[in-house]
């Protein structure tokens, strides 16, 4: 194993997350990637404001990100990527994976209930039914 993806969103079983991907870069003396997904959503009729919330919320994502380097993974940063990405969470990372030739995605389970996931699905269950590499959940 080369290459883990984590998926990052500030979330406490995200942060779970980039644990279990330290554990196993350390292992396998792997690369890390860990990327965040930004979607701005709401009533946006202007494309200068939405340009403008998706810029601000690109720079927090960075900002995030850099902790992360800095904090979790200061001392393997010469095998850590991060990057912010916009559009579909799911989609996003399926496409890095793919792009990137990454062997294991590791992301956080929001933990929705079974009621709520049905209407709103899920991003860990995107990933793991679209990804062509395995996927480790942390619940």
């Amino acid at each position: 194993m080369q290459r883990i993806l984590v998926a990052y969103d500030g979330s406490e079983l995200s942060k779970q997350a980039l644990q279990e991907a330290r554990k196993k870069a350390e292992e396998f003396h792997a690369d890390v990637h860990v990327i965040t997904i930004i979607n701005p959503t709401g009533p946006f009729t202007n494309k200068a404001v939405y340009k403008s919330i998706e810029e601000d919320l690109i720079k927090e994502s960075e900002l995030e990100l850099k902790k992360v380097e800095s904090g979790e993974f200061h001392d393997l940063s010469e095998n850590i990527t991060t990057e912010v990405l916009v559009g579909n969470a799911g989609a996003e990372i399926c496409k890095y994976a793919e792009q990137h030739d990454i062997e294991l995605i590791i992301i956080g389970s929001r933990g929705l209930g079974n009621v709520k996931e049905l209407f709103l699905g899920s991003v860990s269950h995107n990933v793991v039914q679209h990804s062509h590499c395995p996927v480790l959940v942390i619940k």
